[in-house]
């Protein structure tokens, strides 16, 4: 072989490094050679980008079809069997460590992997990772999924970072995929997307409740000891039993004697509003005030009347300006426009 081109045999394995054009291969296949550090580097990137549920799942995807690949190169220069025995020494040749096949059935489709000094063990060990890696374990899962044509999956059984001799990796049948892995991830993310959308939109709609309920039925102090409370909208008995509360509470911390119940803005007068309407000028009597309605529209005055609303203990103006002026002069005061 001349000068550009270097050969070294390992057991049954070629390493051929072509110096001219840079290039090495490893049983006739090319081939890279990075140092631990550089992978421990690249794996570790993966992880801060994605986060470790989604690296774990890239490494379990990556390693399954890596060792796919590698079963479909091997099984085409030897019998399942042969390849079985040759991997422990192609591995070991390759700087991936020690690889014991401990079982090994293809009537139970079931294998027993034991793993020492692998290069994803050292680089974990290094970093003080306390839990196994998925990169080989599905690796492995891989290579016999070839091997078997039929779709294996693992389990660590244990690792040499909880202070074992070994990591044991177990292979079997399984209907778990790695392509199986990513769409679950996938949607798991939608799931969680969609999840933080709809916690936003619920709490900026409870936001936008209260501000509407705040703005739809304002407590307004006009003078002392007169309160004004607009009524704006369609109400529900919810809504009302809110409005009576909040009145009740405004009325009596305001020490107020007269509540105006302004009803310009109410267009609708159905059953529900009377009984509400009713219960909140009950309430304010019993606490000793008085409520004046104003603003009654006309149609809203016949709706009344086809209901029998009992009226004629309440005071009802045409216009808030005239309950104001009504409710001023009971409590002593008047308004006067100056020369």
């Amino acid at each position: 072989m001349s000068d550009s081109f270097s050969k070294i045999m390992v057991n049954n394995n070629e390493f051929i490094w072509n110096k001219e054009d840079g290039l090495f291969t490893f049983d006739g296949a090319p081939a890279l050679l990075f140092w631990d550090a550089a992978i421990e580097l690249f794996l570790r990137t993966i992880e801060e980008v994605s986060g470790s549920d989604v690296s774990n799942t890239v490494f379990e995807a990556t390693g399954f079809r890596m060792g796919h690949l590698v079963s479909s190169y091997y099984s085409e220069r030897f019998d399942i069997e042969e390849v079985v025995n040759e991997y422990m020494n192609i591995y070991r040749n390759a700087g991936w460590g020690t690889v014991k096949i401990h079982y090994f059935s293809i009537e139970e489709k079931k294998v027993i992997v034991h793993l020492n000094n692998s290069w994803e063990h050292r680089i974990f060990k290094d970093t003080n990772k306390e839990q196994a890696g998925v990169l080989l374990p599905s690796h492995w899962a891989g290579v016999f999924s070839g091997l078997f044509n039929e779709n294996m999956w693992y389990k660590i059984n244990q690792s040499q970072l909880s202070g074992n001799e070994y990591d044991e990796v177990e292979i079997f049948a399984s209907t778990t995929t790695a392509s199986a892995n990513i769409h679950n991830l996938a949607r798991q993310k939608e799931q969680a997307y969609i999840n933080e959308l709809e916690s936003k939109v619920t709490e900026r709609t409870e936001e936008l409740a209260s501000l509407v309920k705040d703005l739809s039925s304002p407590i307004i102090p006009v003078l002392k000891d007169i309160l004004v409370l607009p009524l704006i909208g369609k109400f529900t008995d919810h809504r009302f039993e809110e409005l009576n509360e909040k009145a009740l509470f405004e009325f009596t911390a305001r020490r107020a004697k007269y509540l105006i119940v302004d009803m310009t803005g109410i267009s609708y007068f159905d059953e529900l509003t009377i009984h509400g309407l009713q219960r909140l000028v009950l309430a304010i009597n019993l606490i000793g005030g008085s409520c004046i309605l104003v603003g009654i529209s006309p149609s809203i005055a016949l709706q009344m009347t086809n209901a029998q609303v009992d009226l004629k203990d309440i005071k009802i103006f045409s216009t808030l300006e005239h309950g104001v002026q009504y409710a001023l002069e009971q409590t002593g005061f008047s308004i006067t426009k100056n020369d």
